[in-house]
């Protein structure tokens, strides 16, 4: 499967590569990096740098069923969490092939999470 990129103001295709070997469920761009998480139906999350001509920097293995989201934490940017329908959450770190830690709650597949930013 393909991701494709478009200029924001003027519609143009950018870029179009191959991404993963089956369904891409979801990408995610770092607030602050030239970087984009991107999740799949091939259980692989991967990290793209566009700097570096979209080039696939490092790939998360863990999950054993679709990755259905990946989000980065907004208070710490170098860590994210994708849920799974295997079905758990795991949190990761830029740079580290291994998850930080796996939350185990749900009986059935868990297709989304967030951040909760606001509170003091």
């Amino acid at each position: 499967m393909h991701i494709r990129v478009y200029n924001y103001n003027t519609m143009d295709k950018v870029k179009v590569f191959e991404a993963h070997s089956d369904y891409i469920r979801c990408v995610a761009v770092h607030p602050t990096l030239p970087y984009v998480l991107s999740s799949s139906d091939d259980m692989l999350i991967k990290l793209w740098d566009w700097e570096n001509g979209w080039a696939c920097t490092q790939i998360f293995e863990g999950h054993s069923h679709y990755v259905m989201q990946v989000v980065f934490n907004p208070k710490h940017t170098n860590t994210f969490a994708s849920p799974s329908l295997d079905p758990s959450i795991k949190i990761w770190n830029l740079g580290s092939p291994d998850p930080n830690f796996t939350l185990d709650a749900h009986q059935k597949g868990v297709d989304c999470v967030d951040y909760f930013t606001g509170g003091g």
